[in-house]
């Protein structure tokens, strides 16, 4: 089992390994930090072991030092040790909850015959607890066959407290699955989940029931995050409404925050740029928040600024947001309260260049969209493909076809492997725009897939 001093120790010496680079060539800190577009701070907290940044500035290091892929491979052995450690932390925690035990036999149906695979994963979860805990774990009232744990009434109010942390462990793991393999995985269970989450919230006790109205606003809001990506506007607003409902009565004033900051984004992607910057500016104002989660409240104001055409608080904004990611790496471990912690300088640089090609700066579109996916995380994939077909698109700008149909190809690649409706749109706009134009193979293979892929897949 990997220890945290182990996970510690490949971090220090992978900063050793950038510090002994650059002054081997006479580099100081801040010439480093000023050519990799970071700060000296940051360069610093990395090489003392203090933190590790993303793999976009290890990749720029190893260039401009010419480490010859040396600190690059470093930094991917680093997450390699340390999601194995994470995911073995959790694994046993798992355990010391739920204990080792025999898989539950599925509830018995009228015949007295069982059905396999029929109960949910929470349900499971519960039964497990039925088993270790002596029959006091609560079983909901309205299940629709009726049936219960053999030896045990229902009991009112007797909810473990244990739930909550189980329901936040589980929707970690499927924004993991969503992140990689797209919302058609995820959306039922999120349906499912959400409703025993309801009935257990309704029978707990007042101490417990707070717990269990967060988490379920949270699952909401990521119910809204998967029918967005489906393309399903209306039940992404619903889902979004509850959230912001259930978040006010938990008392979660930075859930709530980040919602309205969801909220703004929808606004955005109806291009409604006056309602997109109103409510990313309130959520910033609601409470307290992070910096990351504050940056995602600033590019939501990028967004709404650029979508009105407003350069210059666009820019203004954009600024400001990279300060704040800038700060967040400086600290190193994000704060236990940040939500948005998919919220990197990759993200930022991705919606930067969207908003400049909105803006009408193809050239500098271009460049963003190109440096932010040279260091892309590879589990960040349904981002990943709309930030490529925000790059066809400026290539299509620019006049630069051949470009344009190449990289739409990669970016429907991942979209129909993802089924992100949100990709699908904007490729749809490539699609058009290419239409009648001199005709490459790059252009002519990208608009054949993708009339098959619109024809077929299920978006």
């Amino acid at each position: 089992m990997i220890g945290p001093q182990q996970v510690q120790d490949a971090k220090r010496a992978l900063g050793v390994k950038l510090a002994g680079r650059r002054n081997a060539l006479g580099v100081t800190q801040a010439d480093l930090a000023a050519r990799v577009h970071s700060t000296r701070s940051t360069v610093a907290g990395v090489e003392r072991g203090h933190q590790v940044v993303d793999r976009v500035f290890w990749q720029r290091c190893d260039g401009l030092l010419g480490s010859g892929g040396e600190l690059l491979a470093g930094y991917d052995e680093y997450r390699r040790l340390k999601r194995r450690h994470d995911e073995e932390r959790i694994e046993a925690g798992q355990r010391a909850r739920w204990g080792e035990v025999e898989r539950v036999v599925p509830p018995p149906r009228g015949d007295g015959s069982t059905v396999a695979g029929q109960e949910s994963a929470a349900d499971a979860q519960v039964a497990r607890r039925v088993a270790t805990s002596g029959g006091m774990t609560a079983w909901p009232a309205d299940r629709p066959d009726g049936w219960s744990p053999p030896g045990m009434g229902y009991a009112p109010g007797a909810v473990d407290p244990v739930l909550a942390l189980h329901w936040t462990e589980m929707l970690r793991l499927l924004g993991v699955s969503h992140n990689m393999f797209g919302s058609r995985q995820v959306y039922d269970v999120v349906c499912r989940e959400s409703a025993v989450i309801r009935r257990y919230r309704h029978e707990a006790i007042e101490d417990v029931k707070p717990r269990l109205l967060a988490v379920e606003a949270r699952w909401a809001e990521f119910g809204s995050w998967t029918a967005d990506n489906l393309g399903d506007a209306t039940a992404a607003t619903h889902w979004l409404d509850q959230a912001l409902g259930l978040a006010r009565k938990a008392g979660d004033k930075r859930l709530a925050a980040y919602v309205l900051m969801r909220q703004a984004q929808q606004a955005a992607d109806r291009l409604d740029g006056v309602q997109a910057a109103a409510l990313a500016a309130t959520a910033e104002t609601l409470v307290s928040l992070t910096d990351r989660d504050r940056a995602l409240c600033l590019i939501r104001q990028v967004q709404g600024h650029a979508l009105r055409g407003d350069g210059t608080r666009s820019l203004a904004a954009i600024n400001a947001a990279h300060r704040l990611i800038d700060r967040a790496a400086d600290v190193g471990a994000d704060d236990a309260d940040t939500i948005g912690r998919h919220c990197t300088l990759g993200y930022l640089r991705a919606y930067e260049g969207y908003c400049l090609l909105r803006l009408g700066q193809v050239g500098a579109a271009a460049r963003t969209l190109d440096e932010a996916l040279s260091g892309w995380p590879a589990d960040y994939r349904q981002d990943e493909a709309l930030t490529r077909a925000w790059l066809a698109l400026t290539h299509v700008a620019a006049g630069q076809l051949a470009e344009a149909g190449a990289e739409g190809s990669r970016a429907l690649a991942l979209t129909a492997a993802t089924s992100s409706a949100r990709a699908m749109r904007t490729l749809n706009q490539v699609y058009a725009r290419l239409s009648g134009r001199t005709a490459s193979v790059e252009v002519a293979g990208f608009r054949s897939a993708f009339s098959l892929v619109a024809s077929t897949v299920r978006l």
